[in-house]
Order: structure tokens, then sequence, then C-alpha cells
């Protein structure tokens, strides 16, 4: 079953892919478990070393066994208690926990999956039709916003669309200024806003919880699930959101986030990419907040879209059984 949902490992892959492979394939292993041997074993057959360069590729092999350890012991460290995989005995299997769809794991999954939707050369039977607008429209969206609401430690308001809460965007803003945001709102909105504009490129609003406004932090968020977030950030958006939406904002700091589900192996593309987009939710920072944000939800502060997380847990299992079918 494996076999039929994802690629043989290549020599192309970096370590962190590597680790994305035996992710994948003990998910979608009956028994939840995958190998380090099958995947070394694989690579090998893509080489052709001779005799002389047996020492060489000996070291070459366990270099790989090391980066491969270590990437997932980089994960634990980041996740923690939201990291569903576990290094076996030994280190020559990685285990998916048993109860890898509650809550507090569907987070990175979801993750792990997205970031192979497109162009991906491990995933063979990715989303696909219904469940790949499900992911992009919605399931994302959940994750972003309880992203947000951990990040902050406080409120968080879902604007993408399509919005659960079908308010309009008006509606919604009065909503976060009447729960302690710290701005007025323009009603009705400026005259530049286009006829048809349902979010204004701004995914979740959120800030921190002060009892008295305006809170010390007003933070922007957009969820970008698809490959060219690098060319996305949310300040501009932010700029004319406020603008057009917003008026009489308070004088606390504000901050633009933008919400991936990569792992970004790349060092110097990572720091470049933070400079750029001011703060950066990926795969190793995502799954941690949004636990913390559906804390935050169970505590009584208003997080939309925390009473949709069994719709995350739904697709997932949805998707997976779907892959293997």
């Amino acid at each position: 079953m494996t076999a039929k949902a994802i690629d043989p490992p290549t020599l192309d892959l970096n370590a962190s892919q590597l680790v994305d492979w035996l992710e994948l394939a003990a998910l979608f292993d009956p028994y939840r478990t995958a190998r380090l041997d099958p995947l070394l074993a694989s690579l090998k057959q893509l080489t052709e070393e001779s005799e002389d360069n047996i020492a060489q590729a000996d070291r070459a092999w366990e270099q790989i066994i090391d980066d491969v350890e270590n990437e997932v012991l980089l994960r634990q460290q980041h996740l923690a208690d939201t990291y569903p995989f576990k290094l076996g005995d030994g280190a020559e299997e990685l285990l998916l926990v048993d109860d890898w769809d509650q809550a507090r794991y569907s987070f990175y999954l979801v993750c792990l999956i997205t970031s192979h939707v497109t162009g991906s050369p491990i995933l063979k039977i990715p989303p696909t039709g219904a469940l790949l607008t499900r992911l992009r429209n919605r399931i994302f969206q959940v994750l972003s916003t309880l992203a947000m609401a951990g990040l902050a430690g406080g409120p968080a308001i879902s604007v993408g669309w399509p919005r659960h809460s079908g308010e309009p965007i008006v509606a919604l803003m009065q909503r976060a200024a009447a729960l302690g945001a710290g701005f007025g709102v323009r009603n009705p909105p400026g005259v530049y806003v286009p006829p048809q504009e349902k979010d204004g490129g701004i995914d979740v609003l959120a800030w921190t919880p002060e009892l008295m406004p305006p809170p010390s932090n007003l933070l922007f968020g957009q969820a970008a699930s698809g490959n060219n977030w690098p060319d996305k950030p949310v300040s501009e958006h932010a700029r004319v959101f406020e603008g057009n939406y917003l008026q009489d904002i308070g004088t606390g700091n504000r901050a633009h986030v933008t919400i991936i589900p990569v792992r970004v192996w790349d060092k110097k593309f990572w720091f470049a990419q933070n400079q750029f987009h001011r703060s950066l939710i990926d795969r190793l920072r995502l799954p941690p907040h949004a636990y913390k944000g559906l804390q935050t939800a169970q505590a009584g502060i208003t997080v939309d879209e925390a009473d949709q997380v069994d719709s995350v847990i739904e697709w997932l299992r949805e998707y997976r059984a779907a892959a293997l079918a």
C-alpha cells in the first residue's frame, strides 16, 4: 500500500526530504512504521561504487543516517508533544504514534501533506478534487487561525474567504473591535475598495489579550498553503486593508505573519524570507502554535475556527483512506 502512495527515494533528496519520505511512509504503512534500512537500500541501488571507493561510500551512508537522525531530533525539539513520530530503538525505524488522528498531531500531518501537494518528489497520490479544495479553502484556514491565536496568546478572527461564519467584512471587523482589537471600523468601507472584495488579502487578525485596549500587538496573518508563498508578503495587504476598513488604530505594535506548511531547509533562504515577510510560521512552528491556540480557545478566549478542529481530523482520515484505496 505504501508503495502506491509515495515514490521511491532518490539521491536528490536532502535530509529534510528524506525524513518527509519516512514520515509519509509511516503514515501510509499498515503498521505505522518506516524502516531506515529499506530507505538506504533504495538509495544504494541508484549508485554504482567501485571497490576502491567502498570506504568513502560507507562514510557517505553514515553521514546520511546521521543527518536523518539529526533532522528527526530537530523536529522533536521544535514540535514537542505535537510531533506524531518517534524513533524506534537504535534509530532503525520511524514510528507513527497510535493516536495519530488526534487534534494535536493532525496539525503536523496536514502540514506535511500540504507541503507535498504540488511538485513533490515524494508523494505520488496528493489530495485532488474536493479534498484539495477543502484543504485550500477551509482546513489550512483553520490551522492558520489557531496558530495566530497561539502566537498572540489571545483572540483571533478568521478573515479569509470563504468565511465559515458568513459575516460581511465590516461586521467581522466590528466584532473584532468589540473584543478589544484596538481600532475603529470604517462603515461604509473606503471608497477605493473593489466591489467584489471578500477579505482584502488578510486571512487572520489576532492580538495580545489586554483588559483595556489598545493591545500591545496587533497581528495581520496570511495563510499561504501553496508553493508561491515567497512572493506573497502580507505587509502590503495589511497597509491597504487598514486604509479601507479600519480607523483610529491603537498605538500598539503591528506585526505581519505568513503561515506556511513547509519545512524550509535552506538557512540562508529562511533568514532572507523572514526579513522579507517579517515573520514566518512554518511546519516546525505551526503545530505547537495551533495547539496553544486551541488551548486558548478552551480557556474561554474567542478564537474563530476552534470549533472546526474535528473537520481537520476528518479531512486527514479521508485523505489517508483515499490515498490507500
